[in-house]
């Protein structure tokens, strides 16, 4: 693979999402179809989605909420959705909008069901207004619009064909490359990587600060101060921070990577940290970064964008990567 071909795989899986990726996929959805539907009181609201999508999302905060779920995840992006804004559509959810949500999941005008064909990622929504209806389908990555219908009529359809743009399976030759492309690429062409970075750290502090979710992090960390703990305790609690706020469903901005935004931190922070940790130079960290995220986007194409087998996997391998390159 060449430099070129690299630079547009990172701009390609690495996005800016806000809150967990699967019920912002859902909301968007149901904002692109309520876009296509128009004004006018929502009289119902159908979900269909593949199972991993339910897996993901009915377990985890939506963000700028404390509410949880597909269903609430549709609603909140169908009454207050802003479908250009992709996987930040949530990013201007209010407290009335999560009160209006409520009341139309409340009084049955939001039916799930679930998609029975082959495609892993998967979502299909239809809105209707009794006077219009429209209809958005994603399918394949958590962003990509396949099909868009008002009233009963195609407005939108996307001829690309449906493969995993990721590699089927990583061999010697592909590290060796992506080892090649990392250490040599021209620093001034990873802006991607500069606002993971960014986004991801600020995440992290902001976790390490308040505590949020399960505060996995505080209990990694105990009454210990930061430069107290070694470069592995002090990985884990900074990247536990960012996940803590990630699933607590704080609407703050991350880089996600292969569609996770949580792949997306535990692929950079525990890189982030080594860097603080080993006082690493600025082109030292970019390139560790930069090695990170491709092995991760390669190993997490062996298995897929949604599956069984956590993302967890596939970015920790990324990381460590990362991690020795900075070791020297």
């Amino acid at each position: 693979m060449s430099k070129i071909d690299y630079l547009e795989q990172l701009n390609e899986e690495l996005v800016i999402a806000v809150g967990c990726t699967e019920p912002e996929a859902v909301a968007y959805a149901a904002a692109l179809a309520r876009k296509q539907a128009g004004k006018g009181a929502i009289e119902s609201l159908e979900v269909t989605a593949s199972v991993n999508i339910y897996k993901n999302a009915m377990g985890v905060n939506i963000p700028g909420t404390q509410e949880m779920g597909v269903a609430m995840a549709a609603a909140l992006g169908a009454i207050a959705g802003n479908a250009d804004l992709a996987l930040e559509v949530l990013r201007h959810v209010g407290e009335d909008d999560v009160v209006k949500a409520k009341a139309l999941c409340d009084e049955g005008h939001v039916s799930l069901d679930i998609y029975k064909g082959d495609q892993p990622l998967y979502i299909d929504v239809r809105l209707s207004t009794g006077d219009h209806s429209g209809r958005a389908v994603i399918e394949h990555k958590h962003d990509l619009i396949m099909l868009l219908e008002k009233d009963g009529q195609i407005t939108f359809t996307n001829d690309t064909e449906l493969s995993t743009d990721l590699k089927d399976s990583i061999s010697v030759d592909d590290i060796s490359s992506i080892y090649d492309f990392a250490t040599t690429v021209d620093l001034s062409k990873l802006h991607k990587i500069r606002q993971a970075i960014e986004l991801n750290s600020a995440v992290a502090r902001e976790g390490l600060q308040q505590g949020y979710g399960l505060g996995v992090s505080p209990a990694l960390k105990g009454a210990s101060d930061l430069s107290e703990l070694g470069l592995e305790l002090y990985c884990a609690v900074l990247t536990s921070a960012a996940t803590d706020v990630r699933m607590a469903g704080v609407p703050m901005p991350v880089m996600a990577n292969s569609g996770s935004g949580n792949q997306g931190l535990t692929v950079t922070i525990p890189v982030l940290a080594a860097a603080e940790w080993l006082k690493s130079g600025e082109e030292e960290h970019l390139r560790a970064q930069t090695l990170a995220q491709l092995i991760a986007i390669h190993v997490k194409g062996s298995f897929g964008r949604l599956s069984p087998l956590c993302g967890a996997v596939a970015a920790g391998v990324g990381a460590s990567c990362g991690i020795v390159y900075l070791l020297g």
